[in-house]
């Protein structure tokens, strides 16, 4: 940045931040701009390359992946919202605590399936620390959340052949972190705390949500809803013209399920929407939170050809379907925060 001494300059400066102040007015909670297809598109093309090896929880390329998404979170300008590490000041020699976007848990190695009346344990012994990421925009009242997600972890490599994992999730991923910088650059409290979170194993099991809403205080009465995001970047062979969404929620949130259906009409071509009851399914992270009786909406674009497989890779991920899904969530975020004005 120059610096601009010169008393002619005073006016061009005011102007300049007027004109700053202005923007950040225009783009206030009331109309958060939904991320456009260049918001996350690198995003999602570097977390499902070949570089991250798959993001199976556990291995290299997790670590790797939730580094970058810390980083991203901490670019965009997110608090953090994970563990604390303790340090140690050099001076007083006092213990300080200092918060973190990781919250650490501990993921057996192994596995159990039972085949029939046998019981099989898989894998290998012991246990290794994986980790969520956790950042948060902290709301004007601090006592309510809404929680907005999706999981990193894929399936790794598997007979040297790398499953990239681009719809599934790093399209979740990616759109949640674009809708996470969306919301910072409004400068703006928004009407409640937003918490952003990038699950780890849920691959094996909805590790990372299941840990996260047994030791993170997810009291219902606190926690508006969680919006899941995953595999929203293609669509199933038979959705020739890519426009079919899946949405679900819980027999008791009509007033989610119409924020959802006011949110596609407004789409210059709507979705042809699937409304489901997610009540008994436990197919993604959302399970984690009906079990705890917490409303859910979770995003599906379809079982595309590549799922689970090592094709599923970025340069097959329909931008425009994945840039109308992030439309609707970011109406959905906007209606339920502001919910609480409401009231």
């Amino acid at each position: 940045m120059v610096r601009l001494y010169r008393l002619k300059y005073c006016t061009i400066s005011i102007s300049l931040i007027l004109l700053s102040a202005m923007s950040l007015a225009q783009t206030s909670s009331g109309h958060v701009h939904a991320p456009a297809a260049k918001d996350f598109a690198a995003t999602l093309t570097f977390l499902s390359s070949d570089w991250m090896e798959g993001r199976e929880a556990g291995t290299r390329g997790s670590y790797m992946a939730a580094d970058y998404i810390a980083g991203m979170m901490q670019l965009n300008g997110l608090a953090p919202y994970g563990d604390y590490d303790t340090l140690k000041s050099g001076q007083t020699g006092t213990t300080l605590f200092q918060q973190t976007y990781f919250q650490d848990f501990e993921m057996k190695l192994y596995y159990i399936e039972m085949m029939g009346t046998f019981t099989l344990i898989l894998g290998k012994p012991g246990s290794v620390v994986v980790k969520n990421i956790i950042g948060i925009i902290p709301g004007k009242d601090s006592t309510k959340s809404l929680i907005v997600g999706a999981h990193y972890d894929h399936l790794g490599i598997i007979d040297g052949l790398i499953y990239n994992g681009a719809d599934d999730n790093a399209s979740g991923v990616s759109g949640m972190l674009a809708l996470a910088k969306a919301w910072v650059e409004t400068g703006e409290k928004p009407p409640c705390n937003i918490i952003f979170s990038a699950w780890n194993g849920e691959e094996k099991g909805r590790l990372g949500s299941l840990y996260f809403v047994r030791h993170t205080h997810a009291n219902p009465a606190q926690i508006l809803a969680y919006i899941n995001m995953d595999m929203i970047s293609r669509s199933a062979p038979e959705d020739t013209n890519g426009r079919q969404l899946s949405i679900g929620t819980m027999p008791a949130s009509e007033g989610l399920r119409q924020i959802a259906i006011a949110g596609n009409l407004r789409l210059p071509h709507p979705f042809e929407l699937d409304l489901w009851d997610v009540t008994g399914h436990t197919g993604s992270d959302y399970a984690s939170f009906t079990a705890k009786n917490i409303p859910v909406m979770t995003f599906f674009s379809g079982y595309q050809v590549d799922y689970h497989k090592p094709e599923d890779d970025a340069d097959k991920v329909d931008l425009k379907k994945m840039e109308d899904i992030l439309k609707i969530v970011n109406d959905c975020i906007r209606e339920v925060t502001e919910s609480l004005s409401d009231k």
